[in-house]
């Protein structure tokens, strides 16, 4: 469904001196997603994950490469075939307060997307929101408040329902539980999962926890200086990472994490 062939993307910096010099943030990645899959990508901090998630969306444009969507370039499509294709890839961020415009309230930023892309009455509308709501396991009175007068976990889970508003194909969670509590974080994972199977939809999970990865998917993707240097897929355990980096990050998990204690390497 989705392919990411040769993709990169390079930045210059100038150092004190005003010398340039190239950064690869994402170095020649290819990789295909297939329908109704769950993937995750794992990496440290600067690895590259947010700028391939930025890619993949064409929020930026690569230095090279190409990123196809039902075997459509997304690069060759005009600014109105694109805004279109957008219905079909959604995505979470790490943070849900700034994604939310502070200006909207609740009902407003779940209803946005909708209008963009659906042709739907105000009462169509209300029924879709509502419905979204109770999806996302939110009650219906916070749907009159601003984002600053609800909690993280309920910022998140309004940004999920914004997501999934309209029924897209393919979905990118940045992060998407990074900053929350462990019960939170735990309670917004089991309800990607939940969701995942309802909506029918193929995600990319990017986190830099390798435990969270697992927990999401079995299809592992690890990122390191901006290259795929491992890819796993129908994982079971985490003995089954292979690279030298994957060890790392599995030793970087707490000792209260089960796998961690259970997996020699």
């Amino acid at each position: 469904m989705l392919r990411v062939e040769n993709l990169s993307k390079h930045y210059f910096i100038k150092d004190k001196k005003g010398k340039k010099t190239r950064v690869k943030a994402v170095d020649n990645v290819s990789f295909v997603l297939e329908e109704n899959r769950s993937y995750a990508l794992v990496g440290e901090s600067g690895s590259g994950k947010s700028t391939l998630a930025r890619l993949i969306l064409y929020i930026e444009k690569p230095t090279g490469g190409q990123v196809k969507m039902d075997q459509l370039d997304l690069s060759a499509m005009s600014s109105r075939e694109l805004r279109n294709k957008r219905a079909d890839i959604q995505m979470v961020m790490q943070d849900g307060q700034s994604s939310l415009d502070p200006r909207l309230k609740i009902y407003d930023s779940i209803a946005e997307p909708l209008r963009n892309f659906i042709k739907l009455s105000k009462k169509e509308e209300k029924e879709r929101v509502e419905a979204l709501m109770s999806k996302v396991e939110l009650p219906l009175e916070i749907l009159d408040r601003f984002p600053h007068e609800i909690s993280g976990g309920q910022q998140k889970r309004v940004c999920i329902a914004r997501a999934i508003s309209v029924k897209p194909k393919f979905i990118v969670f940045d992060e998407a539980v990074s900053g929350l509590d462990m019960t939170v974080r735990k309670k917004i994972l089991d309800l990607l999962l939940r969701l995942r199977d309802e909506i029918q939809s193929s995600y990319l999970f990017i986190t830099h926890d390798i435990d969270a990865a697992m927990y999401m998917s079995r299809n592992i993707l690890i990122m390191k200086d901006g290259k795929i240097v491992e890819q796993v897929e129908n994982i079971s355990a985490l003995s089954e990472f292979k690279h030298d980096y994957s060890k790392v990050l599995i030793r970087s998990l707490p000792p209260r994490t089960p796998g961690h204690r259970q997996v020699k390497i």
